[in-house]
């Protein structure tokens, strides 16, 4: 299989697994690019521009969208809610995608070489969260919150937001400080047999936060118009809710900046993790990062955790499919599904106490912080 196959296939994945049923306008332009790429079409030449692991849909659409910001009165931005267009995909709408492409070649061409996704999905902290609140109950000390692949660092105020945990049968449990001035309260469906009252402890209490911190490649300062405007195009057209919720808790974070350290995660850990408080447990955390990285990156990410969980107390939380996250710690598959049938992401924690290792999976967790399935055990190594 060559690369190109590969790039197609990204494409078609794209469709399946994420866009097929909250974007129409994506999954019409993912199955265009797959079936030109695999043709040797024009699109092979486009995203020849960019390195062959950042030859996939979101980079690609986001910087089209991203030069479609700076070009409203193209046709093409008819077909974008983003831009106010209404216009709903038509056989028109390939021809104007490559047509704008073709005309704009030489902004979108430096954004897909060296452009990064750094979706910064706040209402992800809704399952983040309780992810802490369990932590901190474990632990009964302060966190000193780390995350790895920060963006703008929207994540890092997960206690100050305000939640709305909803049940099945209608319960709704409040959750978070809800002192995020703006930002609205973030809804999360509550699924599988977690009832209310297994929940509330985890959220309803105060999270002690002893210090954040932040460490990305290429941070994202959340006051700077480009970086923001770069956010706002890797959210998909039709998803005004979300990029409301965007726009207000980036507001809140240039008010209230936390510390965003610019360097190579595996290189500057150690010693975000050493600056914790003595009284205060190291929380470190990545949620919808791990994709991006090599598996040597990602091998050396959980050899490094052990290292520094042999020193000190440490909980490592982590959001990802359970392949590339928490089972990278078990060796083993996700004893909660079916071989074949994996959910999209679980909700995981590696905590090290007194030099030893645990593991738990906490929960499953949907697509851009939707839903949660909070049901926290210990999960047995390999």
């Amino acid at each position: 299989m060559t690369d190109w196959d590969v790039t197609s296939r990204r494409f078609e994945i794209f469709v399946d697994r994420e866009v097929r049923e909250s974007s129409p306008l994506y999954t019409v332009l993912s199955q265009y690019v797959s079936d030109d790429v695999a043709a040797g079409g024009a699109f092979t030449d486009v995203l020849a521009q960019a390195p062959v692991r950042q030859r996939i849909p979101n980079l690609l659409f986001a910087s089209v969208q991203r030069v479609l910001f700076d070009h409203p009165e193209d046709p093409l931005a008819a077909y974008y809610p983003s831009l106010g267009g209404t216009r709903v995909p038509d056989e028109a709408l390939t021809e104007t995608f490559a047509r704008f492409v073709t005309a704009h070649r030489a902004e979108i061409d430096p954004l897909l070489a060296t452009g990064e996704t750094q979706t910064n999905e706040v209402r992800r902290s809704a399952q983040l969260f309780p992810a802490f609140g369990w932590v901190r109950a474990a632990t009964r000390r302060p966190l000193g919150l780390i995350e790895i692949g920060p963006s703008a660092g929207l994540l890092l105020h997960a206690d100050r937001y305000d939640y709305r945990y909803e049940f099945a049968d209608g319960t709704v449990v409040p959750g978070g400080a809800a002192e995020a001035d703006g930002v609205p309260p973030l809804h999360c469906e509550m699924r599988g047999a977690c009832r209310p009252e297994q929940l509330a402890p985890f959220v309803a209490k105060e999270l002690r936060v002893s210090s954040r911190v932040g460490l990305d490649l290429n941070p994202l300062n959340p006051d700077d118009p480009q970086a923001r405007a770069w956010l706002r195009a890797l959210l998909w057209p039709e998803h005004l809710e979300r990029r409301e919720r965007l726009d207000a808790a980036l507001e809140h974070a240039a008010r209230r900046p936390v510390r965003l350290r610019k360097g190579d995660a595996l290189r500057i850990l150690g010693d975000a993790v050493e600056s914790v408080a003595d009284n205060a447990v190291p929380c470190v955390f990545v949620s919808n990062s791990l994709p991006h990285w090599s598996p040597e990156g990602r091998a050396e990410l959980v050899t490094l955790i052990r290292e520094l969980g042999s020193r000190r107390d440490l909980v490592f939380v982590v959001k990802e499919n359970f392949r590339i996250g928490l089972g990278l710690f078990s060796g083993a598959p996700d004893p909660a599904v079916e071989p074949g049938h994996d959910v999209h992401e679980v909700l995981g924690a590696v905590v090290y106490l007194g030099g030893r290792e645990r593991l738990y999976r906490l929960g499953a967790a949907g697509m851009h912080g939707a839903w949660l399935e909070w049901e926290p055990k210990p999960l047995a190594a390999a």
